[in-house]
């Protein structure tokens, strides 16, 4: 059980950090229904454009 919990914990992070630039949506797809990956993804990219 303690997998999964780190498992949702980051990728409720991620969640955050996204709300927290005002992104809400991925290639017109909630980024609640995006895959951990794919969260990764778009916020390694929002932080290097916004570097």
């Amino acid at each position: 059980m303690g997998l999964l919990y780190e498992a949702v914990m980051k990728r409720n992070f991620i969640i955050t950090q996204l709300e927290k630039a005002n992104i809400t949506d991925y290639q017109n797809k909630s980024i609640y229904q995006l895959d951990y990956q794919t969260l990764k993804y778009v916020l390694t990219m929002h932080r290097i454009q916004n570097s």
